[in-house]
Order: C-alpha cells, then structure tokens, then sequence
C-alpha cells in the first residue's frame, strides 16, 4: 500500500462535459483513486451525476492543486498533481464509473469494489467529470488517492 492524499472543492458548480478534478500522475509513479465523496449545496431537488475515468490529452491544465496529506504528516509529499481546469478537456473514456447524487443535500460516497480503483501510471491521467446532460447546481467533492 502507498501513501494516501487528499484534495477537495467546495461549493462549485461543474460545467457539464468538463472535469471538476484530474489527476496527472508523474513519470515512472501510479497512482489510483481510492475514494470520491461528493454532497449537494443546491437550492433545489436535482438529480447530480458525475464520472471517474482513464482520460487521455487535454491542453494547458491549470488551476493546479497540492494534495494534502491523508493518513500521517510524515509521508513525503505528493508527485502527482490535480487539475482543476483545461483549455482544451482531456477524453474520457468510453466506459467510467458513475456517480449520482440529490443537489439538495444528498450525498453520495464512491469507494470501487475490493478498494482497487482506477489506477494510472507514467504520467497517466484520471478524470474526475461533470456528465452531459445534467444542469448543475453547487456541489462539495474530496477524492482520496493513493500513489506508490
């Protein structure tokens, strides 16, 4: 097992067909994610959907966020990095995990099945993406990712 960190947004409203995170894993490093929590901070019953997927590209991330640390404050600090926006959306792809909750208060939290994740490597990416079709209100997300 490798060490764990942390990353949040709180109140954002995603933008349908973008991704909210991304994680960029670094050279000769994995990375998988190993939890997603996301609540609703809407004014309004909505039904909320996002995706967790290998992602492909992207141009210009930016917006760039330092994961904390997790389990302990002596592990070393992260290589890999989250981004929060692109000029160009990196590609999903055609299969990935989703997420539904309420806007209205509901939450949900997403662990994947045997704690195994989707993992990256070698400067892979996963997305962590707003669904089409969905008109957003403000939500909160943490995604807990483990890199060795």
């Amino acid at each position: 097992m490798g060490n764990r960190y942390i990353v949040k947004q709180q109140a954002v409203t995603p933008t349908a067909g973008n991704d909210i995170l991304t994680v960029i894993t670094a050279a000769s490093r994995r990375a998988r994610i190993v939890e997603v929590a996301v609540a609703g901070r809407g004014t309004s019953s909505a039904m909320q959907q996002i995706e967790v997927g290998r992602s492909t590209s992207g141009t210009t991330s930016g917006g760039n966020q330092t994961p904390g640390k997790f389990d302990h404050t002596d592990q070393p600090a992260a290589v890999h990095t989250y981004a929060t926006t692109w000029s160009v959306q990196p590609t999903l792809d055609a299969h990935s995990e989703v997420i539904g909750w309420n806007a209205l208060g509901g939450a949900n939290r997403w662990i994947p099945p045997k704690g195994s994740g989707f993992e990256a490597r070698n400067a892979e990416q996963l997305s962590i993406r707003a669904s089409s079709g969905v008109t957003f209100q403000p939500m909160s997300i943490s995604v807990v990712v483990e890199e060795d």
